[in-house]
């Protein structure tokens, strides 16, 4: 690996690597596409059904496509889905892009699509969504999804394996907070403490991208929360199981249906003892 500065290091963490074959084709049967502008550029919305809004938002160096699995149980039970590409993902514009932009670009989009009754996030995206929660976003049910719980902790992890060592990890955080990325200012345990929508949080024992310990933290933390652990489905093999699909409708559609409680979930409290690997890992140690 080569020397990198902290500045460098700091630019680098805020450039997605975009999916290979990543286009403009729709990412899932009946979905219309929705080009809003959001500082200058394009940010592409998906929509499908007619019926209360289930926001989706996926993680870092993902798109929309991701949470395809979840789109026909939901249309078939007559809700509707809003699927953003968060800026510099998928369609949309941008090469950069914070965790902190994405808030204000979640907020953007439900300015054009009004009321929701749920949201469904994936990684890097649930603290996004925790925060719009946070901020005054009513919702029916959230459902968090191999939840990462702190952005400052996968910056500073980025920043060790970028070879900086803590010091030259705290200066990038420095350099993040210049370049308009308060990575201090995400932090999903500690916004969940606010929060009365019911949530239902998902984490695989397995996960070697986001430590189950981030879902059970946040969890804990929110007061309307159950924990559901899942086995050997990793960090992106959860959004496809057929018993992951079908709990996160059930949460989500009870209250659509005017139910008075979610359905009860088989859910167990267990952790890994693997260590958390970052998202932005791979990347880092590129360099």
């Amino acid at each position: 690996m080569r020397f990198i500065r902290p500045a460098d290091a700091a630019k680098l963490f805020l450039q997605p690597r975009r999916k290979a074959g990543t286009s403009d084709a729709p990412p899932f049967p009946q979905a219309e596409r929705i080009d809003l502008e959001f500082l200058d550029k394009k940010l592409v919305l998906w929509r499908a059904g007619a019926g209360p809004v289930v926001l989706m938002v996926h993680g870092w160096q993902g798109t929309a496509a991701d949470m395809q699995p979840f789109v026909a149980p939901l249309l078939d039970a007559g809700l509707s889905v809003a699927a953003i590409d968060l800026p510099a993902h998928g369609a949309s514009e941008g090469t950069t892009v914070s965790l902190n932009e994405c808030v204000h670009a979640v907020r953007h989009v439900l300015e054009h699509v009004g009321a929701i009754h749920a949201v469904i996030a994936h990684s890097a995206g649930c603290p996004v969504i925790v925060e719009v929660l946070k901020t005054g976003c009513s919702a029916k049910a959230a459902v968090l999804i191999s939840p990462l719980a702190r952005y400052l902790d996968i910056a500073l992890q980025f920043g060790m394996v970028a070879g900086l060592g803590r010091h030259g990890a705290m200066q990038m955080i420095g350099e993040l907070r210049a370049l308009g990325a308060d990575v201090g200012a995400l932090n999903a345990p500690e916004a969940a403490k606010s929060l009365d929508v019911p949530a239902l949080i998902i984490h695989s024992d397995d996960d070697r991208t986001l430590s189950p310990t981030y879902g059970k933290e946040i969890a804990d933390a929110w007061p309307d929360a159950r924990f559901m652990q899942v086995h050997g489905l990793g960090h992106q093999k959860i959004l496809e199981a057929t018993h992951v699909v079908d709990a996160v409708t059930s949460f989500i559609v009870a209250p659509a249906l005017g139910f008075p409680e979610h359905p009860k979930l088989d859910s167990h409290s267990g952790m890994t003892d693997r260590a958390s690997q970052q998202v932005w890992g791979e990347r880092a140690g590129g360099q």
